[in-house]
């Protein structure tokens, strides 16, 4: 095992978490969600509850932009974090963290999110892990990355 520093890890994860990366990843999170939410309307029997909004989703889809405080605004805060920026407060971290987790992984009825081992080594539960815990909870998973570049 190589020696790891912050800067170091912190200089992989920038040339892995590219503009391509994060975006893939918030259309997976779009999709995941909306898929979700459509399954909720039909077990209320108002399936077509969306439907004034399906260009809008599209483009917030293609995009993987949406305009204000959202699930895509915590996922690029923590992206940012892994990327090595600087966290300003501990406070805000913890309410993108505790978005991301209860839009994923909360089900309905429950308060306490059931995280599955496998979202750990996704660039979004690389990203939670390193704004939980610190760049050094990643520098095992770093060793694979960075065979995987070179």
């Amino acid at each position: 095992m190589s020696e790891w520093t912050p800067e170091r890890a912190y200089a992989i994860l920038q040339e892995v978490y590219t503009d391509k990366l994060m975006q893939d990843e918030k259309r997976k999170v779009f999709q995941k969600i909306k898929n979700q939410l459509t399954q909720f309307l039909q077990y209320l029997a108002v399936d077509d509850a969306l439907k004034p909004y399906e260009d809008r989703m599209k483009l917030f889809k293609e995009f993987a932009f949406m305009p204000g405080d959202n699930i895509f605004t915590s996922m690029q805060y923590l992206f940012n974090l892994a990327r090595g920026e600087k966290e300003v407060d501990r406070n805000e971290t913890e309410r993108h963290l505790q978005r991301v987790y209860r839009a994923l992984f909360t089900p309905a009825g429950l308060k306490t999110p059931t995280i599955p081992d496998s979202f750990w080594e996704t660039p979004l539960g690389i990203a939670c892990l390193i704004a939980e815990k610190g760049i050094e909870a990643v520098y095992p998973i770093l060793e694979e990355v960075e065979e995987g570049l070179h």
